[in-house]
Protein backbone atom coordinates (compact mmCIF):
# COMPACT_ATOMS: atom_id res chain seq x y z
CA UNK A 1 0.00 0.00 0.00
CA UNK A 2 1.27 3.34 -0.48
CA UNK A 3 1.16 6.01 2.12
CA UNK A 4 -0.60 9.11 1.17
CA UNK A 5 0.20 12.52 1.78
CA UNK A 6 -3.12 13.94 3.73
CA UNK A 7 -1.80 17.42 2.79
CA UNK A 8 -2.35 18.21 -1.05
CA UNK A 9 0.50 19.67 -3.10
CA UNK A 10 -0.14 23.19 -3.39
CA UNK A 11 2.46 24.06 -6.03
CA UNK A 12 2.58 27.69 -6.42
CA UNK A 13 0.26 29.09 -4.33
CA UNK A 14 0.88 33.00 -4.92
CA UNK A 15 -1.61 35.06 -5.55
CA UNK A 16 -1.34 36.29 -8.92
CA UNK A 17 -3.36 39.35 -8.56
CA UNK A 18 -1.37 42.68 -8.85
CA UNK A 19 -1.53 45.22 -5.77
CA UNK A 20 -4.29 48.07 -5.68
CA UNK A 21 -2.51 50.92 -7.13
CA UNK A 22 -5.54 53.10 -7.70
CA UNK A 23 -7.53 56.20 -5.61
CA UNK A 24 -7.91 53.74 -2.90
CA UNK A 25 -4.31 54.12 -2.07
CA UNK A 26 -4.21 57.68 -2.29
CA UNK A 27 -7.04 57.94 0.23
CA UNK A 28 -5.46 55.16 2.89
CA UNK A 29 -1.96 57.83 2.59
CA UNK A 30 -3.91 60.31 2.83
CA UNK A 31 -5.64 59.25 6.38
CA UNK A 32 -2.40 58.47 7.50
CA UNK A 33 -0.51 61.58 6.66
CA UNK A 34 -3.33 63.67 8.29
CA UNK A 35 -3.37 61.50 10.99
CA UNK A 36 0.28 61.68 12.22
CA UNK A 37 0.23 65.51 11.43
CA UNK A 38 -2.69 66.15 13.57
CA UNK A 39 -1.37 63.39 16.31
CA UNK A 40 2.35 65.17 16.22
CA UNK A 41 1.25 68.55 16.22
CA UNK A 42 -1.04 67.66 19.60
CA UNK A 43 1.90 65.93 21.13
CA UNK A 44 3.97 69.00 20.59
CA UNK A 45 1.05 71.45 21.68
CA UNK A 46 0.49 69.58 24.23
CA UNK A 47 4.20 69.72 26.03
CA UNK A 48 5.01 73.10 24.96
CA UNK A 49 1.38 74.74 26.05
CA UNK A 50 2.01 74.60 30.11
CA UNK A 51 -0.24 77.18 31.03
CA UNK A 52 -3.04 75.97 29.17
CA UNK A 53 -5.71 73.72 30.72
CA UNK A 54 -5.50 70.66 29.37
CA UNK A 55 -9.09 69.67 28.02
CA UNK A 56 -8.79 71.17 24.55
CA UNK A 57 -5.72 69.39 24.26
CA UNK A 58 -6.59 66.11 25.15
CA UNK A 59 -9.02 66.54 22.41
CA UNK A 60 -6.89 67.34 19.79
CA UNK A 61 -4.61 64.53 20.97
CA UNK A 62 -7.96 62.33 20.50
CA UNK A 63 -8.65 63.27 17.32
CA UNK A 64 -4.81 62.40 16.14
CA UNK A 65 -5.51 58.93 17.18
CA UNK A 66 -9.10 59.12 15.62
CA UNK A 67 -7.64 59.68 12.35
CA UNK A 68 -4.72 56.77 12.83
CA UNK A 69 -6.98 54.33 14.11
CA UNK A 70 -9.28 55.34 10.74
CA UNK A 71 -6.05 55.00 8.60
CA UNK A 72 -4.95 51.19 10.25
CA UNK A 73 -8.99 50.45 9.81
CA UNK A 74 -9.07 51.67 5.64
CA UNK A 75 -5.26 49.68 5.55
CA UNK A 76 -6.87 46.44 7.06
CA UNK A 77 -9.90 46.51 5.28
CA UNK A 78 -11.28 43.72 7.13
CA UNK A 79 -15.08 43.39 8.19
CA UNK A 80 -14.56 44.35 11.75
CA UNK A 81 -11.97 46.92 10.72
CA UNK A 82 -14.59 48.45 8.34
CA UNK A 83 -16.88 48.84 11.06
CA UNK A 84 -14.33 50.45 13.07
CA UNK A 85 -13.13 52.82 9.94
CA UNK A 86 -17.45 53.72 10.11
CA UNK A 87 -16.88 54.48 13.76
CA UNK A 88 -13.73 56.47 13.62
CA UNK A 89 -14.79 58.63 10.67
CA UNK A 90 -18.69 59.16 11.81
CA UNK A 91 -16.68 60.38 14.82
CA UNK A 92 -14.46 62.69 12.69
CA UNK A 93 -17.32 64.24 10.93
CA UNK A 94 -19.85 64.57 14.08
CA UNK A 95 -17.07 65.76 16.84
CA UNK A 96 -16.22 69.05 15.00
CA UNK A 97 -19.63 69.86 13.79
CA UNK A 98 -20.87 69.35 18.30
CA UNK A 99 -18.02 71.30 18.97
CA UNK A 100 -18.35 74.22 16.49
CA UNK A 101 -21.85 74.47 18.00
CA UNK A 102 -20.38 74.16 21.44
CA UNK A 103 -17.62 76.93 21.07
CA UNK A 104 -20.66 79.18 19.94
CA UNK A 105 -20.87 80.29 23.46
CA UNK A 106 -17.38 78.72 25.09
CA UNK A 107 -14.46 80.49 23.80
CA UNK A 108 -12.38 78.15 26.17
CA UNK A 109 -12.90 75.30 23.19
CA UNK A 110 -10.77 76.42 21.13
CA UNK A 111 -8.00 77.47 22.75
CA UNK A 112 -5.75 74.43 21.78
CA UNK A 113 -5.07 73.91 17.67
CA UNK A 114 -7.08 71.00 16.89
CA UNK A 115 -8.86 68.89 13.91
CA UNK A 116 -11.67 69.23 15.61
CA UNK A 117 -12.48 72.32 16.76
CA UNK A 118 -13.27 75.03 14.54
CA UNK A 119 -14.17 72.44 11.88
CA UNK A 120 -10.77 71.66 11.49
CA UNK A 121 -9.48 75.62 10.63
CA UNK A 122 -6.03 75.09 12.05
CA UNK A 123 -5.06 72.53 9.74
CA UNK A 124 -6.79 73.84 6.27
CA UNK A 125 -10.42 72.47 6.64
CA UNK A 126 -8.08 69.35 5.82
CA UNK A 127 -9.58 67.05 8.24
CA UNK A 128 -13.53 67.82 7.93
CA UNK A 129 -12.27 67.23 4.11
CA UNK A 130 -10.93 64.37 3.90
CA UNK A 131 -13.28 62.50 6.76
CA UNK A 132 -16.26 63.76 3.73
CA UNK A 133 -13.46 61.80 1.37
CA UNK A 134 -13.21 58.76 3.36
CA UNK A 135 -17.18 58.48 3.92
CA UNK A 136 -17.53 58.15 -0.01
CA UNK A 137 -14.41 56.02 -0.16
CA UNK A 138 -15.78 53.41 2.53
CA UNK A 139 -19.08 53.48 0.89
CA UNK A 140 -18.19 52.70 -3.07
CA UNK A 141 -15.47 50.24 -1.51
CA UNK A 142 -17.87 48.32 0.01
CA UNK A 143 -18.02 44.74 -0.44
CA UNK A 144 -21.60 43.71 -0.05
CA UNK A 145 -22.41 46.85 -2.31
CA UNK A 146 -19.94 45.91 -4.99
CA UNK A 147 -21.60 42.14 -4.71
CA UNK A 148 -24.78 43.55 -4.84
CA UNK A 149 -24.26 44.76 -8.26
CA UNK A 150 -22.29 42.22 -9.79
CA UNK A 151 -25.71 40.16 -9.18
CA UNK A 152 -27.69 42.48 -10.53
CA UNK A 153 -26.35 42.93 -13.95
CA UNK A 154 -25.71 38.80 -14.05
CA UNK A 155 -29.35 38.76 -13.11
CA UNK A 156 -30.11 41.11 -15.88
CA UNK A 157 -27.95 39.57 -18.56
CA UNK A 158 -29.23 35.62 -17.69
CA UNK A 159 -31.37 35.93 -20.37
CA UNK A 160 -29.25 36.33 -23.29
CA UNK A 161 -27.72 33.50 -21.33
CA UNK A 162 -30.36 31.07 -22.23
CA UNK A 163 -30.68 32.38 -25.94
Amino acid sequence: MHEQDATPDVGDARDKRPPSLGLGRIIIALFWLLGAWIFVTAIVDLFHGQGKPWGPQIVALLAGVDYLVAATALTHNGKRMRQVGWVTIGLSIAVPIILWVASLGLDELNVARSAWTGMGADFYYLPLLVSLIGVVWMWRSNPRRIVSLAEQVERSSSPWKGH
